[in-house]
């Protein structure tokens, strides 16, 4: 048993039914699953003096570290009452976060890399989601899916030699008419492959994901290709996914299906395991022997009334597993629960023996120390 489990998760409150209409759910930004009843966790402020929980950020639905470096980058999800932010800094070592704000992002376009880029986004709307780095210590490559004021993926080249990261614009691709990114894997050749959590144009879209029916898909961009879709037919709301480091192999969450993904993107072939939860986020541990999946334990509809609240918290149960991509064997890590007064739980980020949660509906992200110690 690891050190994890004498941490005792908070349990849900009962709470009241709330109505949603599919647009609303578009608008929060419609990110994986809940409880049956979840309602608000406000009543437990986040303490500064709590030595694993980051207070002051909000909804870190990703989190993705700038290897060779102290560095994460984290996501800011809108919704609920939190003031969203473009992106946020997190020191690992000093255990600290910093928004990133538009007056820290400088912009170079590349318009050989991105040519159909309509330009600039505006980042007083800018609202992250998924995540992807690929670089070492010094420079690298920033992969965002963006929602505010257009679908997308944003580019940005992350510089590492100073006192702390620096971010430039360098490009976008806008996403498909028929699509709705959710995360994004990049590739050795510069290209990247995302998922589409749905199709914008289809108004049943909430009952076929809630039927586990296909909906949404994968799909694949280059720079002189353009967009293409990749990836087995029948799929049900692909949400996070990593790559292989050589580009050919995929591992995506199917939150839908309660599944997870390996696909070959050369051969097609494909595995899938099933988990007891609604798989959200992926992300490979620090040596890429391993993987971590996070999800919530609850419903579509849980997930739903989570979203349309206002409140700056929910009490959404999640848990996290360890993946290997070999066998996919899965094994636990974190057991399904609230903890540190943070639901809604997405994933995990390897930060030497500690694992840091992400959420898409908290005021704060919670550390557990040692629970990935070998």
């Amino acid at each position: 048993m690891t050190r994890f489990a004498q941490r005792r998760p908070r349990r849900s409150k009962a709470g009241t039914t709330v109505a949603v209409a599919a647009s609303t759910l578009c608008a929060a930004i419609g990110l994986q699953i809940a409880l049956s009843n979840p309602v608000a966790a406000d009543d437990q402020k986040c303490s500064a003096a709590d030595k694993n929980v980051i207070c002051g950020v909000t909804n870190v639905e990703d989190l993705v570290a700038i290897e060779g470096t102290p560095w994460a980058i984290g996501s800011s999800l809108a919704g609920g009452s939190g003031k969203a932010e473009p992106l946020y800094l997190f020191d690992t070592k000093a255990f600290t976060a910093s928004a990133i704000t538009a007056s820290d992002i400088t912009v170079h376009p590349d318009k050989t890399a991105y040519p159909d880029c309509p330009g600039t986004p505006d980042f007083t709307k800018f609202a992250s989601h998924g995540l992807d780095f690929r670089g070492t210590a010094g420079r690298g490559t920033l992969y965002v899916v963006n929602h505010g004021g257009r679908e997308s993926v944003e580019i940005f080249s992350v510089e590492t030699a100073g006192t702390k990261p620096k971010l430039q614009w360098t490009g976008c691709v806008v996403a498909p008419s028929t699509a709705w990114p959710d995360g994004v894997t990049s590739l050795p050749d510069g290209g990247f492959v995302a998922t589409s959590l749905w199709d914008p144009n289809d108004k049943q879209f909430l009952d076929k994901l809630s039927a586990a029916q296909p909906e949404g898909g994968l799909i694949e961009w280059h720079t002189k290709l353009g967009w293409k879709a990749v990836g087995p037919s029948g799929m049900s709301g692909p949400n996070g996914l990593v790559s292989s480091t050589d580009g050919t192999t995929i591992y995506v969450n199917l939150w839908a299906e309660k599944k997870i993904l390996k696909y070959n993107l050369k051969t097609k072939a494909s595995q899938t395991v099933a988990v007891d939860m609604l798989p959200d986020n992926v992300r490979w541990s620090q040596d890429h022997k391993s993987i971590l999946v996070g999800g919530q334990t609850d419903s579509v509809k849980g997930v739903i009334d989570c979203f349309e609240s206002k409140d700056a918290n929910c009490t959404t149960p999640w848990r996290i597993y360890k993946l290997d991509p070999a066998t996919m064997k899965l094994t636990d890590v974190v057991k399904s629960g609230v903890y540190d007064g943070m639901g809604a739980g997405t994933g995990g980020l390897q930060v030497g023996p500690d694992l840091w949660a992400s959420t898409f509906r908290g005021d704060r992200i919670v550390r557990f120390p040692g629970v990935l110690a070998k």
